[in-house]
């Protein structure tokens, strides 16, 4: 499928999958963010790879750290139905890469830094360095193509972004070449494009840099100077010396980071007209390492996305989604709401503008997202109102850490709208993707 089928040989491929995703917590409590459920079927990560694999790129090593054996267990479990793709005689691969030694990645560039051992072995021309938590469709195929042709050390996948949004991101002014001429980190001021002063030219992560470039940079920056990450350290670097220009994608892009985003990329994919259909575009399939990705087609379900493997009673959605496993009873009413799997919503409840954690069990008759005062006194609500309905109780402690953006709530537990579950409920809703 890529249009860089002769490259994919001399490119070697990291994927960053070891942050704990603190902006969405409590989500991430149990779990890294690449394999956040999304969608109804898939998760998060199933999007890069199926970039990847679509593109024709096989060497592939994927970083972990932070609760790093669910993302092992995931890929573990998906490697049967990908292994025909791999040519194991030529080293095509995908393997998980945590730490090793008793060490910790110290960030992005710190990760890849460890493992250079890799990149000083292997005979690729390029490396190839995407985030594992990110949705969108890319053929990377272009992207190491127009990199090739360019001659530089480092292109910068690029999109456009409101720009009030893009003070959490890395902001890119490009000359008219596409030579990268300027980078900020997260500022506080974002630039906006000359030509669109509503939006801004955002990094999105995804580089491709000549071998013999990024080795120079991470042993000069990372091992000599203790630098640890790409966006704060290596692309400053490169961009000062003039040696970086921007790939610029016009494709849709969602940035996952936190849980207003989060819950913005689910509900984009029930547009009439969405940007993004992972569901039957078969010129670019989006895998899911779980399996098949079926959906219900029911009348019950109105401009909504469905599991086949969830259960539902006569109820009510409207633009929703309701996750593999999860259990909707009768009587239930769904406007904006994300279900993820193993969650059950007792009959008669009313829930909107919310996410449901995974396993969660909402009492019959339950209102969640109605009374602002009453959600917040109950459940975390992100900046944007979005309720984060779970068993969030004292015993799992609010994060007052950097970037976590999301409303004061009390922290003491009054009558709640979330059942214990019982130990019979525990085994019989799955939690695990189609």
């Amino acid at each position: 499928m890529s249009s860089a089928a002769h490259l994919e040989d001399k490119t070697l491929t990291f994927i960053l999958a070891g942050g704990e995703g603190e902006r969405l917590y409590p989500l991430t409590a149990d779990q890294p963010k690449p394999v956040m459920p999304f969608g109804g079927v898939f998760r998060i990560i199933d999007f890069t790879f199926s970039n990847l694999l679509n593109s024709g790129l096989r060497h592939i090593y994927v970083l972990t750290q932070y609760k790093q054996e669910r993302l092992h267990s995931y890929v573990r479990h998906g490697w049967p139905q990908l292994c025909d793709e791999f040519r194991g005689e030529s080293g095509e691969e995908i393997v998980c890469l945590p730490p090793t030694g008793g060490k910790r990645y110290r960030g992005t560039a710190d990760a890849v830094f460890q493992n250079l051992d890799l990149i000083e072995q292997s005979r690729a021309a390029y490396v190839l360095i995407v985030p594992g938590d990110q949705i969108y469709q890319m053929d990377c195929g272009n992207l190491i193509s127009r990199h090739a042709a360019s001659g530089a050390d480092l292109t910068i996948a690029a999109a456009e972004y409101p720009v009030e949004l893009a003070g959490s991101l890395g902001v890119i002014q490009a000359d008219p070449s596409g030579r990268v001429i300027g980078f900020e980190e997260k500022p506080v001021l974002p630039q906006p494009l000359p030509s669109n002063p509503k939006k801004a030219l955002v990094n999105m992560g995804v580089y491709v840099f000549k071998r013999e470039s990024l080795l120079e940079a991470l042993r000069k920056n990372v091992d000599l100077n203790g630098a640890d990450d790409f966006g704060k350290d290596i692309v400053p670097f490169l961009v000062r010396l003039g040696r970086a220009v921007v790939f610029h994608f016009d494709g849709y892009w969602q940035d996952t980071g936190t849980l207003d985003g989060y819950y913005q990329a689910n509900l984009d994919l029930l547009l009439t007209g969405a940007p993004l259909d992972p569901y039957d575009n078969t010129a670019w399939p989006t895998r899911t390492l779980g399996g098949p990705k079926n959906l219900h087609r029911s009348w019950l379900a109105s401009s909504s996305r469905v599991s086949q493997d969830a259960a539902l009673a006569e109820c009510e959605l409207w633009m929703s989604i309701v996750s593999a496993g999860a259990r909707v009873d009768a009587g239930v009413e769904l406007e904006a709401a994300v279900v993820l799997p193993g969650a059950h919503i007792g009959t008669g409840a009313k829930i909107r503008n919310a996410i449901v954690a995974e396993k969660t069990v909402v009492a019959p008759h339950a209102r969640i997202g109605y009374e602002a005062h009453a959600d917040a006194a109950q459940f975390p609500v992100s900046e944007n109102g979005i309720v984060i309905v779970g068993p969030y109780g004292p015993q799992i402690p609010w994060p007052a850490r950097r970037g976590a953006r999301v409303l004061p709530y009390r922290r003491k537990r009054t009558e709640c709208n979330i059942w214990p579950k019982r130990e019979h409920e525990t085994s019989s809703i799955s939690s695990t993707i189609e």
